[in-house]
């Protein structure tokens, strides 16, 4: 982030507050907190994360004392799940999560007892005894929401299929002249397969499984019949992608650059081109605990938000690469490619040995990058209602949850979930401007198909899919 852009968004916020002394211009790291909001309930912290790109600002914090600077003691438990960190979440373990941001939501609507098709229908009975389990607890324990603090990033998933795909003559998008031609090639291929191939995500409610289907449905290809859309591990991704069973999959950073360099799959396409600025994942706790702990709750936003801002900095990439490489962040055997994307560049792989690197840098945002469809005051941390409202509409669209209708106090439960109060009062510490209300229009241009997505019409956007469940 150049220096201009940088203080257009944070700037000395008290008397005496200073930047620290480097030779780095546009340095977001300060030498002293951005305000002090006040005597903090809790100071010793346990958060979850789960080893991907989207945990660099965690990690940041972690390791550059911004969490230290705001009086916080933190340890960061690597979960190997999200499922497995909502489930210390909610058992008291952990204080608060890296997760999805459609998480809160399909936390809420699991406790009336729904479920997902891709997750529990054809699941081992293992894993339908565990999530019997977590219902049980979270009754057990009042039934507390998972609430999103702010975002961590917005972007940074992509879909890639098998070597089965390649040999059929399916490429990248950017290889095609238009659109049109992409979308024939791929809607032809997937029509001619015999049986529906499986096609893997890490989660139901993982924003991969919404923009994948979204993206499928655009080319004709049905989400719920042209294929088996299921949750897998990546062992078991691999070991599908090997034996022909599974086409493809869908996810973030770091399992993908891993795959690729193992020759087991190609890029078809990044979500950012499905949907630009998409929110991805968020920093969250429980409602009881916010209640119990909102001075902490600031603190914490407030060291995560620096280190947001730093992640966007390009002249601290060299610095962030060593850091997220530790083991206790990253699984071992993890590709390093993923050093590239944090330095605008993005592999696409394939299998014929060609080179298929592409400048990319807004792969993923953490805080803020001038961009067509990110432009002052929005920024990658302030959580968007008209976000969750186009979430809503997909588990609607897709059955989720036992969802058929688009729900009448939608609007009540998202303000519960994704309040901004808190965060707007951090924002406020580091200067940082607001959007005006938290419902905002999604131009055609910010999606594959060119469809606007006004989040006033909910139901008038959902008719309009003639895919769905």
């Amino acid at each position: 982030m150049k220096r201009r852009q940088f203080l257009q968004y944070s700037t000395l916020t008290a008397a005496g507050l200073t930047f620290a002394a480097c030779t780095n211009q546009g340095s977001t790291h300060f030498t002293q907190p951005a305000a002090n909001f006040g005597k903090l309930e809790k100071t010793d912290l346990q958060i979850g994360i789960v080893s991907s790109m989207d945990c660099l600002p965690l990690v940041v914090a972690k390791e550059k004392g911004m969490f230290k600077k705001y009086g916080l003691n933190v340890t960061l438990v690597k979960q190997p799940t999200w499922d497995k960190g909502q489930e210390e979440l909610h058992s008291g373990k952990l204080d608060a999560v890296q997760t999805l941001f459609a998480m809160p939501l399909w936390e809420y609507f699991s406790s009336k007892g729904g479920k997902s098709p891709e997750q529990d229908e054809e699941a081992p009975k293992s894993n339908r005894r565990r999530r019997k389990k977590e219902r049980e607890e979270s009754k057990s324990q009042g039934n507390a929401n998972t609430i999103a603090l702010m975002g961590l990033n917005i972007n940074g998933n992509s879909i890639s299929l098998s070597e089965t795909a390649w040999k059929a003559g399916l490429r990248s998008r950017q290889a095609y002249n238009s659109l049109g031609e992409f979308q024939e090639g791929y809607n032809k291929f997937f029509h001619e397969l015999k049986t529906p191939p499986e096609f893997a995500i890490a989660h139901p409610a993982a924003m991969a499984n919404y923009t994948t289907r979204y993206w499928l449905g655009t080319m004709g290809i049905d989400a719920e019949r042209d294929v088996k859309i299921k949750v897998l591990a990546p062992p078991d991704i691999t070991a599908g992608l090997e034996s022909g069973k599974v086409i493809g999959y869908a996810t973030d950073e770091f399992f993908n650059q891993q795959t690729l360099a193992d020759k087991k799959a190609f890029t078809a396409s990044i979500d950012r081109d499905i949907w630009h600025g998409h929110p991805e994942k968020i920093l969250a706790s429980l409602d009881t605990w916010l209640k119990d702990n909102p001075i902490t709750a600031k603190a914490l936003m407030a060291a995560v938000l620096e280190a947001c801002q730093f992640c966007d900095n390009q002249e601290n990439v060299t610095a962030l690469a060593p850091i997220l490489g530790k083991s206790e962040y990253t699984d071992p055997g993890t590709n390093k490619n993923w050093q590239n994307i944090l330095a605008g560049s993005y592999n696409y792989g394939g299998f014929d040995a060609k080179p298929q690197i592409q400048k990319l840098s807004d792969f993923q945002i953490f805080h803020f990058q001038s961009t067509k469809y990110l432009q002052s005051p929005n920024h990658a941390n302030f959580l968007w209602h008209s976000h969750a409202v186009w979430v809503l509409t997909q588990m609607v669209r897709w059955n989720q949850q036992k969802l058929t209708d688009y729900p009448k106090n939608a609007d009540g439960i998202i303000k519960q979930l994704y309040p901004v109060e808190g965060y707007a009062e951090v924002a406020k510490a580091f200067w940082l401007n607001m959007p005006k209300g938290q419902l905002k229009i999604e131009q055609p241009e910010m999606f594959v198909d060119r469809i606007a997505f006004d989040p006033n019409k909910p139901m008038e956007y959902l008719n309009g899919f003639e895919l769905r469940a």
